[in-house]
Protein backbone atom coordinates (compact mmCIF):
# COMPACT_ATOMS: atom_id res chain seq x y z
CA UNK A 1 0.00 0.00 0.00
CA UNK A 2 2.89 2.46 1.10
CA UNK A 3 4.71 1.49 -2.46
CA UNK A 4 2.00 2.51 -4.32
CA UNK A 5 1.17 5.90 -2.24
CA UNK A 6 4.64 6.76 -3.32
CA UNK A 7 3.95 5.95 -6.60
CA UNK A 8 0.76 7.64 -7.00
CA UNK A 9 2.78 11.05 -5.45
CA UNK A 10 5.66 10.54 -7.94
CA UNK A 11 2.93 11.02 -11.03
CA UNK A 12 0.72 13.89 -9.61
CA UNK A 13 3.93 15.68 -9.54
CA UNK A 14 5.38 16.95 -12.92
CA UNK A 15 8.08 19.27 -13.16
CA UNK A 16 9.85 19.66 -10.13
CA UNK A 17 13.06 17.64 -9.54
CA UNK A 18 14.21 18.29 -6.44
CA UNK A 19 13.74 19.04 -2.67
CA UNK A 20 13.84 22.98 -1.14
CA UNK A 21 13.10 23.77 2.67
CA UNK A 22 9.84 25.57 2.29
CA UNK A 23 10.10 27.55 5.60
CA UNK A 24 11.28 31.06 4.20
CA UNK A 25 9.29 32.91 6.71
CA UNK A 26 8.13 35.64 4.14
CA UNK A 27 4.12 35.83 3.18
CA UNK A 28 3.05 34.79 -0.30
CA UNK A 29 3.83 38.32 -1.98
CA UNK A 30 7.34 40.60 -1.64
CA UNK A 31 9.15 42.77 -3.76
CA UNK A 32 11.25 41.82 -6.65
CA UNK A 33 15.43 41.17 -6.21
CA UNK A 34 15.79 39.86 -9.76
CA UNK A 35 12.91 41.48 -12.39
CA UNK A 36 10.72 38.62 -12.60
CA UNK A 37 7.41 38.65 -11.24
CA UNK A 38 5.42 35.51 -10.14
CA UNK A 39 1.32 35.83 -9.88
CA UNK A 40 -0.57 32.94 -8.69
CA UNK A 41 -4.61 32.82 -9.93
CA UNK A 42 -6.22 31.06 -6.47
CA UNK A 43 -9.93 29.76 -7.46
CA UNK A 44 -10.77 28.44 -3.97
CA UNK A 45 -12.73 29.25 -1.13
CA UNK A 46 -10.79 27.56 1.30
CA UNK A 47 -8.03 30.20 1.98
CA UNK A 48 -6.42 28.15 4.69
CA UNK A 49 -6.60 24.73 2.35
CA UNK A 50 -4.54 22.46 -0.16
CA UNK A 51 -4.74 24.34 -3.33
CA UNK A 52 -3.79 27.63 -1.60
CA UNK A 53 -1.39 25.98 0.36
CA UNK A 54 0.25 24.90 -2.61
CA UNK A 55 0.33 27.95 -4.31
CA UNK A 56 1.79 29.88 -1.41
CA UNK A 57 4.79 27.05 -1.55
CA UNK A 58 5.24 27.66 -5.16
CA UNK A 59 5.41 31.42 -4.34
CA UNK A 60 8.24 31.09 -1.53
CA UNK A 61 10.26 29.25 -3.79
CA UNK A 62 10.47 31.67 -6.43
CA UNK A 63 10.56 34.15 -3.61
CA UNK A 64 14.45 32.70 -3.14
CA UNK A 65 15.69 33.36 -6.31
CA UNK A 66 14.54 36.78 -5.72
CA UNK A 67 10.99 37.16 -7.93
CA UNK A 68 8.49 39.39 -7.13
CA UNK A 69 5.54 37.35 -5.97
CA UNK A 70 1.82 37.64 -5.45
CA UNK A 71 -1.11 35.60 -4.83
CA UNK A 72 -4.58 36.75 -5.41
CA UNK A 73 -7.77 34.99 -4.74
CA UNK A 74 -10.68 35.63 -7.09
CA UNK A 75 -13.27 34.68 -4.43
CA UNK A 76 -11.82 38.41 -3.12
CA UNK A 77 -13.19 40.08 -5.98
CA UNK A 78 -16.39 41.24 -7.50
CA UNK A 79 -16.07 39.21 -10.98
CA UNK A 80 -19.52 39.19 -13.61
CA UNK A 81 -19.64 36.15 -15.95
CA UNK A 82 -18.61 37.14 -19.69
CA UNK A 83 -21.33 38.25 -22.09
CA UNK A 84 -20.00 37.33 -25.05
CA UNK A 85 -20.04 41.13 -26.61
CA UNK A 86 -16.52 41.33 -27.36
CA UNK A 87 -16.51 44.88 -27.06
CA UNK A 88 -13.58 44.05 -25.31
CA UNK A 89 -11.70 43.46 -28.37
CA UNK A 90 -11.98 46.95 -29.78
CA UNK A 91 -12.43 48.66 -26.45
CA UNK A 92 -9.19 47.26 -25.23
CA UNK A 93 -11.13 46.68 -21.72
CA UNK A 94 -13.91 45.04 -20.62
CA UNK A 95 -17.55 47.23 -20.47
CA UNK A 96 -18.45 45.79 -17.45
CA UNK A 97 -18.27 47.71 -14.16
CA UNK A 98 -16.18 45.24 -12.22
CA UNK A 99 -13.03 43.98 -10.54
CA UNK A 100 -11.71 42.19 -13.71
CA UNK A 101 -9.55 45.30 -15.11
CA UNK A 102 -7.19 45.20 -12.05
CA UNK A 103 -7.05 41.32 -12.27
CA UNK A 104 -6.38 41.28 -15.83
CA UNK A 105 -3.25 44.24 -15.22
CA UNK A 106 -2.08 41.74 -12.82
CA UNK A 107 -1.76 39.16 -15.41
CA UNK A 108 -0.22 40.84 -18.07
CA UNK A 109 2.82 42.37 -15.74
CA UNK A 110 3.30 38.62 -14.90
CA UNK A 111 6.15 36.28 -16.26
CA UNK A 112 4.84 33.20 -14.73
CA UNK A 113 1.62 32.53 -13.83
CA UNK A 114 0.13 30.16 -11.25
CA UNK A 115 -3.34 28.80 -11.72
CA UNK A 116 -4.48 26.94 -8.38
CA UNK A 117 -8.00 25.57 -8.36
CA UNK A 118 -9.97 22.85 -6.65
CA UNK A 119 -11.69 20.02 -8.85
CA UNK A 120 -15.58 20.64 -8.91
CA UNK A 121 -17.38 18.14 -11.34
CA UNK A 122 -14.60 17.40 -13.43
CA UNK A 123 -13.38 20.63 -14.06
CA UNK A 124 -12.24 23.66 -12.34
CA UNK A 125 -14.77 26.11 -10.33
CA UNK A 126 -16.66 28.57 -12.46
CA UNK A 127 -14.78 31.13 -11.03
CA UNK A 128 -11.79 30.43 -12.77
CA UNK A 129 -13.42 29.48 -15.74
CA UNK A 130 -14.64 32.72 -15.79
CA UNK A 131 -11.33 34.33 -15.08
CA UNK A 132 -10.75 32.37 -18.40
CA UNK A 133 -13.69 33.64 -20.18
CA UNK A 134 -13.37 37.36 -19.52
CA UNK A 135 -10.30 37.43 -21.37
CA UNK A 136 -11.89 36.53 -24.36
CA UNK A 137 -10.52 39.88 -26.09
CA UNK A 138 -8.05 41.07 -24.10
CA UNK A 139 -5.89 38.24 -24.16
CA UNK A 140 -6.67 36.99 -27.72
CA UNK A 141 -8.44 38.17 -30.75
CA UNK A 142 -9.62 37.46 -34.63
CA UNK A 143 -6.12 38.07 -36.28
CA UNK A 144 -6.32 38.08 -39.50
CA UNK A 145 -8.23 35.04 -40.06
CA UNK A 146 -7.36 32.22 -42.57
CA UNK A 147 -7.16 31.10 -45.97
CA UNK A 148 -9.44 28.63 -46.98
CA UNK A 149 -10.12 27.86 -50.84
CA UNK A 150 -8.26 31.02 -52.01
CA UNK A 151 -10.60 33.05 -49.55
CA UNK A 152 -9.55 34.95 -46.02
CA UNK A 153 -12.41 33.46 -43.92
CA UNK A 154 -11.96 34.81 -39.89
CA UNK A 155 -11.27 32.02 -38.52
CA UNK A 156 -9.47 30.89 -35.19
CA UNK A 157 -7.68 33.10 -32.49
CA UNK A 158 -4.41 34.92 -32.06
CA UNK A 159 -2.73 35.39 -28.91
CA UNK A 160 -1.93 39.34 -28.28
CA UNK A 161 1.80 40.08 -27.58
CA UNK A 162 0.73 41.51 -24.21
CA UNK A 163 -0.07 37.80 -22.64
CA UNK A 164 1.79 35.21 -25.26
CA UNK A 165 4.61 33.40 -24.29
CA UNK A 166 3.79 33.29 -20.10
CA UNK A 167 5.17 29.93 -18.53
CA UNK A 168 2.07 28.13 -16.59
CA UNK A 169 2.17 26.27 -13.77
CA UNK A 170 -1.02 24.01 -12.95
CA UNK A 171 -1.86 23.03 -9.70
CA UNK A 172 -5.31 21.24 -9.14
CA UNK A 173 -6.27 19.04 -6.04
CA UNK A 174 -9.34 16.97 -6.20
CA UNK A 175 -11.55 14.00 -3.54
CA UNK A 176 -10.70 10.77 -5.66
CA UNK A 177 -7.69 8.75 -4.59
CA UNK A 178 -4.91 7.98 -7.06
CA UNK A 179 -5.45 6.32 -10.10
CA UNK A 180 -9.06 6.81 -10.01
CA UNK A 181 -8.62 10.61 -10.55
CA UNK A 182 -7.52 9.70 -13.86
CA UNK A 183 -9.48 6.92 -14.52
CA UNK A 184 -12.63 8.42 -13.74
CA UNK A 185 -11.35 12.18 -15.67
CA UNK A 186 -11.42 13.70 -12.27
CA UNK A 187 -8.43 15.81 -12.47
CA UNK A 188 -8.22 15.42 -15.60
CA UNK A 189 -11.50 17.75 -16.80
CA UNK A 190 -9.70 20.40 -14.12
CA UNK A 191 -5.92 20.22 -15.94
CA UNK A 192 -7.33 20.31 -19.31
CA UNK A 193 -9.23 23.28 -18.84
CA UNK A 194 -6.08 25.38 -17.46
CA UNK A 195 -4.04 23.40 -20.52
CA UNK A 196 -7.05 25.32 -23.02
CA UNK A 197 -6.02 28.43 -21.62
CA UNK A 198 -2.33 28.02 -22.14
CA UNK A 199 -2.79 26.98 -25.66
CA UNK A 200 -4.97 29.30 -26.29
CA UNK A 201 -2.18 32.37 -25.37
CA UNK A 202 0.70 30.21 -26.65
CA UNK A 203 2.02 30.17 -22.62
CA UNK A 204 4.46 26.90 -22.12
CA UNK A 205 3.12 24.66 -18.83
CA UNK A 206 5.91 25.03 -16.93
CA UNK A 207 4.87 21.96 -14.37
CA UNK A 208 1.82 20.84 -12.49
CA UNK A 209 0.89 19.42 -9.13
CA UNK A 210 -2.13 17.12 -9.02
CA UNK A 211 -3.00 16.50 -5.23
CA UNK A 212 -5.39 13.51 -4.87
CA UNK A 213 -7.44 11.94 -2.43
CA UNK A 214 -8.28 15.56 -0.25
CA UNK A 215 -10.31 13.44 2.30
CA UNK A 216 -6.67 12.12 4.18
CA UNK A 217 -5.03 15.06 3.34
CA UNK A 218 -2.23 14.62 6.00
CA UNK A 219 -1.88 11.10 5.76
CA UNK A 220 1.60 9.98 6.22
CA UNK A 221 2.80 13.49 5.94
CA UNK A 222 1.15 13.59 2.51
CA UNK A 223 0.42 17.46 2.65
CA UNK A 224 4.07 18.48 3.53
CA UNK A 225 5.91 16.10 0.72
CA UNK A 226 3.48 18.13 -1.73
CA UNK A 227 4.55 21.58 -0.17
CA UNK A 228 8.05 20.64 -0.42
CA UNK A 229 7.53 19.92 -4.18
CA UNK A 230 5.92 22.95 -5.11
CA UNK A 231 8.40 25.21 -3.16
CA UNK A 232 10.97 23.30 -5.44
CA UNK A 233 8.86 24.08 -8.31
CA UNK A 234 8.79 27.64 -7.76
CA UNK A 235 12.31 27.46 -7.38
CA UNK A 236 13.48 25.69 -10.71
CA UNK A 237 10.87 27.52 -12.74
CA UNK A 238 11.62 31.13 -11.12
CA UNK A 239 15.60 30.20 -11.52
CA UNK A 240 14.90 29.03 -15.19
CA UNK A 241 13.58 32.65 -15.82
CA UNK A 242 16.71 34.56 -14.09
CA UNK A 243 18.75 32.63 -15.96
CA UNK A 244 17.61 33.78 -19.46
Amino acid sequence: MKAMKKKADKLAISGSKSHHNAATGKPPGHAAECGLKVLAVVATARKKGIVASLAAHVLKGAEKVGAETEMINLYDYDLLYCRGCWACETKKRCVLGDDFGEIFKKVLEADILVLAAPVYWSNVPGIMKTFFDRQCGLAINHGDGKMVFGRRVPLGFEPRDSVAGKKILLIAACTAPWPFNILLDESRGAIRAMKNYTRKIKGTIAGKIVYTDTRFANMEGKRKRYEKKAYALGFRVARSGVQK
